[in-house]
């Protein structure tokens, strides 16, 4: 059984409708993304002020705890680590530029599916690097707790459509 294709009126090989439903889906997805990858961006700046007195807030509190004399050692390492992962909670500065890095990787992310869309192999490729930068970016810009938090979230997506894409790469050229 073979699968239906969408119909060309000049003769050019014909695009299956799996693969035109990837991409409309992909081109709406980005379209979301991007924008808000940079709305967030001017959200987060104006949340970044604050961030700071949040941070000098969980140290302090965190410090007062350490220095208990009914903490244990263990305890002591175990609020240090939180402290940390608290205070990578509160860096507005690095989520707002990795919201606006990932936005901007919407752009490459469309050319890719634009050329899978006219059945080019190298649209396949350019899409896979920038969704994987996408999903690479919380992870570096960000890091910490946060960063691993946000990567992994937003990778079930973009995989799924790398593994359907895949299935689509017999029809391109």
């Amino acid at each position: 059984m073979s699968e239906p294709t969408t119909t060309t009126t000049a003769g050019a090989p014909a695009r299956p409708t799996f693969l035109t439903v990837l991409c409309i889906l992909s081109f709406v997805g980005c379209a979301w993304y991007a924008f808000s990858g940079i709305s967030g961006y001017f959200t987060l700046k104006a949340l970044a002020p604050a961030s700071g007195a949040v941070s000098q807030e969980i140290n302090s509190a965190m410090d007062e705890a350490m220095d208990s004399e009914q903490m244990t050692d263990a305890g002591r390492e175990i609020a240090g680590a939180l402290g940390d992962a608290m205070g990578s909670l509160t860096d507005f500065h690095a989520m707002a530029n990795s919201s606006l890095t990932q936005g901007l990787l919407c752009i490459l992310i469309v050319a890719g599916v634009w050329m899978m869309w006219n059945l080019k192999k190298t649209g396949f490729y350019i899409y896979t690097a920038a969704q994987l930068a996408y999903v690479i970016v919380p992870f570096v810009m960000v890091g910490g707790l946060a960063g691993g938090f946000m990567g992994i979230l937003g990778a079930f997506f973009p995989v799924l459509f790398i593994i359907l894409y895949a299935l689509n790469l017999k029809h391109m050229k």
